[in-house]
């Protein structure tokens, strides 16, 4: 698969780029690729369904769906490829895979979240894992994926935080930093250098 390169761009350009590439594949107009990218500000992306919230931060519509998750402290990725005959369950799983492999490498044990309802008890991305995502086994979510569909082709993008500020979550989102603390943890958390992840989010990626 192709890599399009690591970016640092605004919420709306990660946004768009991500579903620009999808339509592009859809159309025949480039390869199956990914993208690893960061945000240059501090935000909150929300899924296409939910409803617009004020926060005090930025808030940008995500191409997929899913609950509103924050952003600027995380490495964030993108996948687009064919679905082949594959349904999306299967595409979850087969990236969910790639990503406890990574974190096996550093002696990091997940689990795979079977749970496929659509249906969120909450606003918030963190506070109900679907189908796919990856938790420690302490329950804490350190991977979030969310996928869109077109006829031939898929998008998935999803973040790992590299480090979460509780406190300042809590004045962004109001929700009490020791519930946070339950819910998310970090690969500073979890003893994982960024550059080290990186580079083997990178390798696993394009193999």
């Amino acid at each position: 698969m192709k890599f399009l390169g690591f970016e640092i761009l605004s919420p709306e350009e990660n946004m768009k780029r991500d579903e620009e590439l999808l339509f592009s594949l859809e159309e025949g107009n480039i390869e199956p690729c990914f993208r690893i990218y960061e945000w240059n500000e501090l935000c909150i992306s929300i899924g296409k369904n939910q409803e617009m919230r004020k926060f005090p931060v930025k808030v940008v519509r995500r191409p997929t769906g899913g609950g509103a998750l924050i952003h600027g402290w995380d490495i964030s990725f993108c996948i687009v490829d064919y679905k082949g005959k594959k349904n999306i369950w299967k595409v979850y799983k087969r990236i969910s895979e790639i990503f406890i492999k990574i974190f096996k490498n550093f002696g990091v044990q997940l689990e795979f979240e079977r749970n496929k309802s659509y249906k969120l008890d909450t606003y918030y991305c963190f506070f109900f894992p679907t189908f796919g995502e990856l938790k420690t086994k302490a329950g804490k979510k350190i991977v979030s994926m969310a996928m869109r569909e077109l006829k031939k082709t898929f998008l998935l993008h999803g973040s790992i935080y590299i480090i979460f500020d509780y406190k300042r979550a809590e004045s962004i989102l109001g929700i009490d930093e020791y519930k946070l603390k339950r819910r998310i943890t970090s690969l500073q958390e979890l003893g994982i250098e960024k550059k080290d992840f990186m580079q083997q989010l990178y390798s696993s990626l394009s193999s």
